[in-house]
């Protein structure tokens, strides 16, 4: 079916126009539908839309040039380390980061058939179970630095939640102590809270 599509389409452009239609709804999903689930981070969710994009289109003008994968391939880690170089990104926003590199990469340059889209069906039911089913614990957390050195030291942990809960205005559940700085009386505390 895809096949008899691409040839009513005619040629290359519509390989080009049906490779790109495929690579914009599985990244749409992927960003709008289980990204913004977790966390509704407008300027990743920028980046990791254009960053599709722009590979997309780089992978399949390499696909019609004499370039190795390997050269591909380091360009693309010379990408991503470019603008993330100097900015901690978390964790979880880098493995969005190279899912939507990967599914860029997939679709511009995997072999148009049934097993393309199958790929990207996979990729997407992957991460969905994994942000929406195994790990859908819906804690967040934040790092804070705290001066109630006091409080701390008199390990009584439900005073110290009920005074993170009245100053951050977050529904706090617990807490973890990173590290105290006794010159300046404080604590780094990740603080773990339920969005609304």
């Amino acid at each position: 079916m895809v096949l008899q599509f691409i040839e009513f389409l005619g040629g290359e452009t519509g390989v080009l126009l049906t490779r790109m239609v495929i690579n914009l709804i599985v990244i749409t999903i992927l960003i709008r539908f289980i990204y913004f689930g977790y966390k509704k981070d407008k300027e990743y969710a920028f980046t990791f839309f254009l960053f599709n994009v722009l590979i997309f289109f780089v992978c399949f003008v390499m696909l019609k040039s004499e370039i190795s994968m390997g050269f591909a391939f380091g360009l693309f880690a010379i990408f991503g380390i470019l603008r993330y170089r100097t900015n901690t990104i978390p964790h979880k926003e880098m493995t969005y980061l190279f899912t939507s590199i990967t599914i860029a990469l997939i679709n511009g340059i995997a072999v148009m058939d049934e097993t393309l889209i199958i790929m990207n069906f996979f990729i997407l039911l992957s991460v969905f179970m994994m942000e929406k089913i195994w790990f859908s614990n819906k804690e967040n957390y934040k790092t804070v630095y705290y001066e109630k050195i006091q409080l701390i030291q008199s390990g009584d942990r439900q005073a110290i939640i009920d005074d993170l809960k009245s100053r951050t205005a977050l529904k706090v559940v617990k807490y973890e102590i990173r590290s105290m700085n006794f010159l300046n009386d404080s604590a780094e505390l990740r603080v773990f809270f339920v969005p609304d």
